[in-house]
C-alpha cells in the first residue's frame, strides 16, 4: 500500500466531507445545549467524546474543519454534558432508544467483503433493508398500541448504514427517568423474551370460534391475529407468534443509558451516506435503499486492494481486481475507499 495513495484517497475524502457540511441540513433537538457530542476522528479513527455546542453554527463550523467520519450527541441530557467523567455530567434524564440491525435479521442476505488485513465488512442489501423497514413498523406498533406513545413522540431514521434507530421523546418526563432494568424490561416485552402463552390464553378446551379476542394490542391481541386468520388454539405456538411480530432491537442498546445517536443528515462513516430522518410511516414505507441515497454525484476512478466475486454495493454490481483500475459510481467509490478496499486515484 503506498502512502502516496493512502494520502490522496484521504485528501479526496475529507475534501468530499467538508462541502457536504458546508451546505448540510444538520438537525438538532432543541436541548442540544444539554447533550454530550462525540465524533469519530477522520485521521487517528479514534472517538473524541465530552464535547458541548451552544449554537447549530459552532457545530458546523466543527463538521467543516475536523470533517468526522461519524458525528454523535447523546439521547441523555446533562446538567454539564462536557464534564469529563459520566458521574461529573449530572444526569437529568435519557430518551429512550431502540437500535434496529437489519443484519441480524433471518433472512437478511448480507454479502462479505475482506480487506487486506483480513477484516470483514458485511455489505446488506436492498432485501435486508426491506426486513429491516418491516421491524421498525412493528416496533411503531408496540410503541403506539402497548406503550401509549404518540406519534409525535416518536423518531425514527435510517442510520446511514445497515440499520435504523427510534428514538421515544416522551412528554412525560418520568419516563426520561427510567433506570436500566426497567428499560432492559420493554426490550423482553418488545421481543417476547420469555413468552408464555398460556398466561394469555384461554383454556385450550374453549372452541375457537367461541372466543372473544381483542382486536389489536397486546401478545394476545398478536395471537388472536392469528386466530382470526384460521389458527386454532392448539396450532398456536409461541414461536410462530414471536417470529410474526417481535421486533430484532438490539438488547445491549437500550438500557444504557450514556448511549450516543447519529446526528441526523450527518454522514455515516462506513458508507458516506447520510442519516435519514422519517417524518411519518409513509415515508418509511417509500424508502428504497440504493445509490440515489448518495448526496454525491460523478464517477471515481478507483484502484481497488483486494478481490472479490461479484458484490452488489448500492445496488451496483461490481467485481474487483488488486491494482486494476476501474471507473465506478462515486458513491460506490466512496463506500469502498471508507472501508479501505480501494484508493481513490481520481474524480471524474
Amino acid at each position: 500500500m503506498s502512502r502516496q495513495g493512502l494520502s490522496r484517497t484521504e485528501e479526496v475524502l475529507r475534501e468530499l466531507l467538508r462541502k457536504y457540511f458546508s451546505r448540510a441540513e444538520i438537525q438538532l433537538p432543541d436541548d442540544f445545549i444539554l447533550r454530550e457530542f462525540a465524533f469519530q476522528s477522520f485521521t487517528t479513527k479514534r472517538y473524541v467524546r465530552h464535547l458541548s455546542f451552544q449554537s447549530l453554527a459552532s457545530l458546523r463550523e466543527y463538521l467543516i474543519n475536523e470533517t468526522p467520519l461519524n458525528s454523535y450527541y447523546s439521547v441523555a441530557l446533562y446538567r454539564d454534558p462536557a464534564a469529563s467523567s459520566m458521574e461529573d455530567k449530572g444526569l437529568i434524564g435519557a430518551e429512550l432508544l431502540f437500535d434496529i440491525d437489519v443484519d441480524h435479521i433471518p433472512g437478511c442476505d448480507s454479502q462479505e467483503l475482506t480487506l487486506p488485513e483480513g477484516k470483514p465488512v458485511h455489505i446488506i442489501s436492498g432485501r435486508c433493508i426491506e426486513l429491516g423497514k418491516e421491524h421498525q413498523l412493528r416496533l411503531i406498533d408496540f410503541l403506539i398500541k402497548d406503550f401509549g406513545f404518540s406519534e409525535g413522540e416518536i423518531t425514527y431514521y435510517f442510520t446511514g448504514n445497515r440499520g435504523f434507530h427510534t428514538v421515544v421523546r416522551p412528554k412525560d418526563t418520568e419516563w426520561l427517568k427510567m433506570i436500566s432494568s426497567a428499560r432492559r424490561e420493554l426490550v423482553d416485552y418488545i421481543k417476547g423474551n420469555q413468552l408464555d402463552l398460556r398466561l394469555l390464553l384461554p383454556s385450550r378446551k374453549v372452541n375457537s370460534a367461541d372466543l372473544h379476542l381483542p382486536v389489536k394490542g397486546g401478545w394476545l391481541g398478536r395471537a388472536a391475529a392469528l386466530i382470526r386468520e384460521g389458527k386454532t388454539l392448539d396450532e398456536i405456538v409461541v414461536d410462530e407468534v414471536v417470529n410474526r411480530f417481535s421486533v430484532e432491537v438490539d438488547e445491549q442498546v437500550t438500557p444504557d443509558l450514556s448511549r450516543l445517536i447519529r446526528i441526523p443528515n450527518t454522514l455515516n462513516g462506513k458508507s458516506g451516506l447520510p442519516v435519514k430522518v422519517f417524518r411519518n410511516e409513509s415515508e418509511l414505507l417509500e424508502f428504497t435503499y440504493g445509490i440515489h441515497l448518495s448526496p454525491f454525484e460523478g464517477e471515481s476512478l478507483v484502484k481497488p486492494l483486494i478481490t472479490s466475486k461479484v458484490i452488489s454495493i448500492l445496488g451496483e454490481k461490481i467485481q474487483l481486481y488488486p491494482d486494476q483500475l476501474i471507473l465506478l459510481p462515486l458513491p460506490v467509490g466512496i463506500f469502498l475507499a471508507l472501508n479501505g478496499a480501494v484508493h481513490i486515484e481520481r474524480i471524474m
